[in-house]
Protein backbone atom coordinates (compact mmCIF):
# COMPACT_ATOMS: atom_id res chain seq x y z
CA UNK A 1 0.00 0.00 0.00
CA UNK A 2 1.23 3.50 -0.81
CA UNK A 3 1.48 6.05 1.98
CA UNK A 4 1.97 9.79 2.14
CA UNK A 5 2.73 12.18 4.96
CA UNK A 6 0.46 15.20 5.02
CA UNK A 7 1.90 18.31 6.66
CA UNK A 8 0.03 21.35 7.87
CA UNK A 9 1.99 24.44 8.89
CA UNK A 10 1.32 27.48 11.01
CA UNK A 11 -0.09 30.42 9.03
CA UNK A 12 3.27 32.14 9.67
CA UNK A 13 5.06 29.64 7.39
CA UNK A 14 4.82 30.45 3.69
CA UNK A 15 4.75 27.98 0.83
CA UNK A 16 8.03 29.18 -0.69
CA UNK A 17 9.86 28.28 2.54
CA UNK A 18 8.18 24.86 2.61
CA UNK A 19 9.05 24.10 -1.00
CA UNK A 20 12.66 25.27 -0.58
CA UNK A 21 13.11 22.96 2.41
CA UNK A 22 11.63 19.97 0.57
CA UNK A 23 13.90 20.61 -2.42
CA UNK A 24 16.94 20.82 -0.13
CA UNK A 25 15.83 17.56 1.48
CA UNK A 26 15.56 15.92 -1.94
CA UNK A 27 19.04 17.15 -2.91
CA UNK A 28 20.44 15.68 0.31
CA UNK A 29 18.66 12.41 -0.45
CA UNK A 30 20.32 12.35 -3.88
CA UNK A 31 23.69 12.27 -2.08
CA UNK A 32 22.63 9.00 -0.46
CA UNK A 33 20.63 7.22 -3.18
CA UNK A 34 21.80 8.88 -6.39
CA UNK A 35 20.00 11.33 -8.64
CA UNK A 36 18.32 8.77 -10.93
CA UNK A 37 16.78 6.75 -8.10
CA UNK A 38 15.50 9.89 -6.38
CA UNK A 39 14.00 11.23 -9.60
CA UNK A 40 12.22 7.92 -10.04
CA UNK A 41 10.94 7.58 -6.47
CA UNK A 42 10.51 11.00 -4.83
CA UNK A 43 7.35 13.05 -5.15
CA UNK A 44 5.76 15.89 -3.22
CA UNK A 45 3.18 18.66 -3.44
CA UNK A 46 3.09 22.05 -1.74
CA UNK A 47 0.03 24.32 -1.66
CA UNK A 48 -0.67 27.21 0.69
CA UNK A 49 0.60 26.17 4.11
CA UNK A 50 0.33 22.43 3.42
CA UNK A 51 2.59 19.79 1.91
CA UNK A 52 2.42 16.11 1.02
CA UNK A 53 5.42 13.78 0.64
CA UNK A 54 5.13 10.27 -0.79
CA UNK A 55 6.72 7.96 1.79
CA UNK A 56 5.97 4.68 0.01
CA UNK A 57 9.64 3.99 -0.74
CA UNK A 58 12.92 4.08 1.15
CA UNK A 59 13.77 7.22 -0.84
CA UNK A 60 10.53 8.93 0.21
CA UNK A 61 11.11 7.98 3.85
CA UNK A 62 14.58 9.50 3.64
CA UNK A 63 13.25 12.74 2.13
CA UNK A 64 10.69 12.85 4.95
CA UNK A 65 13.34 12.31 7.64
CA UNK A 66 15.64 15.01 6.29
CA UNK A 67 12.71 17.42 5.85
CA UNK A 68 11.48 16.93 9.43
CA UNK A 69 15.01 17.43 10.77
CA UNK A 70 15.34 20.69 8.83
CA UNK A 71 11.93 21.87 10.04
CA UNK A 72 12.73 21.09 13.66
CA UNK A 73 15.98 23.07 13.49
CA UNK A 74 14.56 26.05 11.58
CA UNK A 75 10.97 26.33 12.82
CA UNK A 76 10.48 24.21 15.90
CA UNK A 77 8.06 21.32 16.28
CA UNK A 78 5.18 23.58 17.30
CA UNK A 79 4.97 25.23 13.84
CA UNK A 80 3.73 22.16 11.97
CA UNK A 81 1.97 18.84 12.27
CA UNK A 82 1.90 15.77 10.08
CA UNK A 83 0.22 12.43 9.76
CA UNK A 84 0.93 9.34 7.70
CA UNK A 85 -2.08 8.21 5.69
CA UNK A 86 -2.85 5.86 2.80
CA UNK A 87 -2.21 7.65 -0.50
CA UNK A 88 -5.81 7.38 -1.67
CA UNK A 89 -7.14 9.58 1.20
Amino acid sequence: MKYVCKFEFSKLVNSSFIEKEIIESILTTEDVFGQAKVQLSASYLVADNKAVIDVSTEVGEHVFSVFVGRLNRKLGRDQYSFQRVPANN
